[in-house]
């Protein structure tokens, strides 16, 4: 057991931030509870859910679940944005600010080891209770699949859905630690490292939301009106989607309402675009190529600004 308390400057950093850690817990926890408790609900005999002819309204049940796999996926996606806040501010830039380091640094302790005790306990941390939050998720969500009630439509390829699935929800919260860090370090003032390490996080995020139809190949087809990537994939990302014309080019469905769908090369009834239909799409089988190759670059990026934390602190403290 004494080999797992922490000691020296991992045990001060333990203490000095005991509210938080607890809190911390105690919201996980929370969080994990209400998805447990809503696929108990759920599961029971009484918690009828699927619809057959003449269901109006879910019951109870689906409604609870379906709030409680909102609340999990959501906390999920948000943790980085905690996390880099919670770096970036309370746990290296106030004490850079205040110059409570300098106590640290009298003990024997580097810089560069104050710094790394630091975003290991941090990352370590924060990277368990991502992995606990996916999970559940991921749990939460088999269940949900299976019922049409309950998935309400929500893809995986769904913006709040997709970073909460698999292996970029641990890539974020690292790269959180990692981009909090680099603006504790450079700004040393608690509020403004804040607010820069948590609008980094999220621009992140943003510019992969944007790309991440990109990361990997798609599959294109072409055909009639009958064709579909649901004839082939249960639960497609459509990526683009509309008609050839005549000349080779291509009109996506969106081109096509801006210009009036009825009057649109993409209407059914327009003889010159019959069999002329196009999808590019990711199928359920890219979803883990995507998350490898997403989480591959947001790792890259942690790597940098892990990097360029310490070089900053080395240059103005070595």
């Amino acid at each position: 057991m004494s080999a797992l308390t922490p000691r020296g400057p991992a045990w001060v950093a333990v203490r000095q931030h005991r509210p938080a850690l607890w809190t911390a817990l105690l919201l996980t926890v929370l969080t994990v509870a209400c998805a447990v408790a809503a696929r108990v609900w759920i599961g029971s005999a009484g918690a009828v859910v699927s619809c057959g002819k003449g269901c109006l309204n879910g019951t109870a049940a689906s409604g609870w679940f379906r709030w409680a796999e909102n609340y999990v996926g959501g906390a999920t996606v948000l943790l980085p944005l905690i996390v880099a806040a919670f770096t970036a501010g309370p746990l290296i830039a106030r004490e850079l600010e205040t110059g409570m380091y300098r106590l640290a640094w009298t003990q024997s302790v580097s810089p560069a080891r104050w710094l790394a005790v630091r975003l290991v306990g941090t990352a370590a941390i924060a990277t368990a209770g991502a992995v606990l939050l996916a999970v559940t998720f991921r749990w939460s969500r088999s269940r949900s699949q299976e019922d049409v009630l309950l998935s309400m439509s929500r893809s995986w390829s769904d913006r709040e859905v997709y970073p909460a699935l698999g292996v970029t929800a641990v890539g974020y919260v690292l790269l959180a630690v990692a981009v909090g860090a680099l603006a504790a370090v450079i700004l040393r003032r608690t509020l403004l490292a804040m607010a820069v390490g948590l609008a980094a996080t999220a621009g992140v995020s943003l510019v992969f939301a944007w790309v991440r139809p990109y990361l990997w190949p798609v599959v294109k087809a072409e055909g009639g009106a009958e064709m579909s990537p649901f004839t082939t994939s249960p639960d497609p990302w459509i990526v683009r989607e509309g008609v050839i014309l005549a000349d080779g080019s291509r009109m996506t469905y969106t081109q096509c309402l801006d210009m009036g769908f009825s009057k649109s090369p993409c209407a059914p009834d327009t003889a010159s675009t019959a069999g002329t239909h196009f999808f590019e799409y990711h199928p359920d089988s890219h979803f883990w190529p995507l998350q490898l190759v997403e989480t591959g670059i947001v790792l890259l990026l942690a790597t940098a600004c892990v990097f360029g934390a310490f070089k900053v602190l080395g240059r103005r403290h070595g």
